[in-house]
Order: structure tokens, then C-alpha cells, then sequence
């Protein structure tokens, strides 16, 4: 037997073992990257900014969001899913853009399935909202007007692929209305555009329309949601009006397919516990977000892939084709 190849074999184990440990220890060794698929002050793109600066307490370096629009965030989703699997790009992104947007544009479908799913930090609420000096007062208002109307009445949304947009047009098929639904990259252009007078209505989340409705600016005709909203508790939810249709969508934290368990598991901790700080649930509800149950890894995958299946059926009722 040869001792000498044996002890030198022995020597590089003990040298290279605590280096791969110390490099797994010391992740992140440098600021890491969220890329938003939607527009500088929307609904995301406010929660990723609150999430990363609580975030970049807990990993000891910062976390900066980068926003790179288009296709209903499937452009973002896209970047991190072809990125390097080393924990340094990651995404946050609403469900929808996973399990919708493929319905309507040319983006992938198998976005679960080329990401890694981490750890939801929040559950959007959707609503119908007017203007607060918009004649219209209820849901049943605004029926009346698009039958009135026909063709004349529009609905800005912040993007084509998105649930809510199939919601609508659920709904407008139930009432037999002509209504024109106006995709925009993100929430905050679909504020601008009501504010403005561009469209009758938006459908968006409370991150974005919360403030103006407590300004007195905006209100709510309906909660898209399966409850009502605190801040606007005396407008039903499209269930309580006979509409069996809800959103449903949450936002989460994702990496690459490929990430390594132990950076996967560091990232999602780091999310889970900046989404606990009071600094961000200050945040979330005061922009009418709500934590709702917390999902992660694999049950995080699993509702998304049961979600994306129910947002199918419901494209294909509508007879909605895949570009």
C-alpha cells in the first residue's frame, strides 16, 4: 500500500472540505440582484423595495431591485430563470405572471417549472376602482353605464396575461356588456391613466389605489377578492354579487431552477423574516396588502401549478387561444 499517496489524498480532503463549507457559510459574498417585471412605484415593485431593504439587514448585503418591464413580467421572469444558479439574481414577482400571462402573449409556459419557487411575502387584493367624482357608485352603476355605453366604457389593468383580466371579461360576458379592456405595464401607469381620465375604471391592487381611496381621490366599486376590503368595507366582493369569480393571487420570491438547496433555503429565510418586520407590514397594509398563509418550496409550487390550471379553465370557457 502506498502511504504516502494515502496521506496526500487525506491532506487534499482536510484542505478543500472547509473551504466548500466557508462558501457555502459566507453567501452572500456580494449585493444580490431582484428584478421586478413591472413599473418603478406599482404594487411589486413597492413591496420589493420594502422586502429587500429588510432583507439586506438579515444577509449582510444589499439587496437591489432592478425593474425590467414587459409582458406582464414575463420578460423579468425570463432573466431569472436563464440566470446563474448562485442566489445572486432572483425575482419577485405577483402568481399571475406564472400562471396567466402565457394565456395571452407569447410567453413561456413552463415559468414554474424553469424556476425555483422560494417563499410568498404577500397576497394581492384586487379591485374594481373609479375615480371619487365618477357619477358611477356601485357595480351595478357601472353595468348600467357599459349597457348604456356600448363600447365606450374601459377598464385599464396593469397588463394583458393577467387573472383579473379574464375576471373581467368573465364578467362581461355574463352581462352580455362591450367593454374595453386597457393593458398598461404595471399599477402605477393604470393611476395615472384614471386620475387622468384616460379610462372609466381600473382593476389593480389596494397597493396602488389604498392611498388615493383614503385621499378621497378614488373608490371602490367592488372587491375581486373572496372578502372586503378595510379600507373600503361597504363595497361587495363580485361573489356577494353573484359572480363566482376572485383573484386569488399572491407574490413571491423566486431564483433560478438550479439554485442550490442551502442558498435556496438562506434566501427564503431572509424573505420570510424581512416580511415579518413591523417596518414592512407597515408597508403592506397600509397599501391594503394582506400576508394571508404563508406558502413555500414545494407547497408554494403546488398552488401555483393548481392555480395555473384553474386560470386555464377559465380562459378556455372564454374561448381565449394561446398566440
Amino acid at each position: 500500500m502506498d502511504w504516502r499517496m494515502l496521506w496526500l489524498a487525506a491532506l487534499s480532503v482536510v484542505s478543500i472540505f472547509p473551504q466548500g463549507v466557508a462558501a457555502q457559510v459566507e453567501f452572500p459574498a456580494r449585493p444580490i440582484t431582484m428584478i421586478v417585471g413591472y413599473a418603478a412605484g406599482g404594487t411589486t415593485d413597492v413591496l420589493a423595495r420594502a422586502l429587500a431593504h429588510e432583507a439586506s439587514k438579515t444577509l449582510g448585503q444589499q439587496v437591489i431591485v432592478a425593474n425590467r418591464t414587459g409582458a406582464s413580467g414575463a420578460i423579468a421572469a425570463a432573466a431569472v430563470a436563464s440566470a446563474e444558479p448562485d442566489g445572486y439574481t432572483i425575482g419577485l414577482t405577483p402568481s399571475t405572471t406564472f400562471t396567466a400571462a402565457h394565456l395571452f402573449q407569447g410567453s413561456r409556459a413552463d415559468l414554474i417549472e424553469t424556476t425555483r419557487a422560494l417563499v410568498t411575502v404577500g397576497r394581492m387584493r384586487v379591485g374594481l376602482i373609479v375615480k371619487a367624482d365618477s357619477p358611477l357608485r356601485s357595480l351595478k352603476d357601472f353595468i348600467g353605464a357599459a349597457r348604456r355605453s356600448s363600447g365606450n366604457v374601459s377598464i385599464g389593468t396593469p397588463g394583458a396575461g393577467t387573472k383579473l383580466s379574464l375576471i373581467l371579461r368573465l364578467l362581461a360576458a355574463q352581462e352580455g356588456l362591450d367593454v374595453t379592456l386597457v393593458p398598461f405595464q404595471g399599477d402605477a401607469p393604470v393611476v395615472t391613466a384614471l386620475l387622468g381620465g384616460h379610462v372609466s375604471a381600473g382593476a389593480f391592487s389596494a397597493a396602488s389605489w389604498a392611498p388615493h381611496v383614503r385621499a378621497g381621490a378614488m373608490r371602490v366599486l367592488a372587491s375581486m377578492e373572496t372578502e372586503r376590503f378595510d379600507v373600503a368595507p361597504d363595497a361587495q366582493t363580485l361573489m356577494e354579487q353573484g359572480y363566482p369569480y376572485s383573484s386569488s393571487a399572491v407574490v413571491y420570491a423566486y431564483g433560478p431552477h438550479a439554485l442550490p438547496e442551502p442558498v435556496a433555503r438562506r434566501l427564503s429565510e431572509a424573505f420570510a423574516n424581512a416580511a415579518r418586520t413591523s417596518a414592512y407590514l407597515e408597508v403592506a397594509a397600509k397599501n391594503g396588502l394582506d400576508m394571508g398563509h404563508v406558502l413555500e418550496g414545494p407547497k408554494l409550487e403546488e398552488f401555483l401549478r393548481t392555480d395555473r390550471e384553474a386560470t386555464a379553465a377559465m380562459a378556455s370557457k372564454l374561448g381565449v387561444k394561446k398566440p
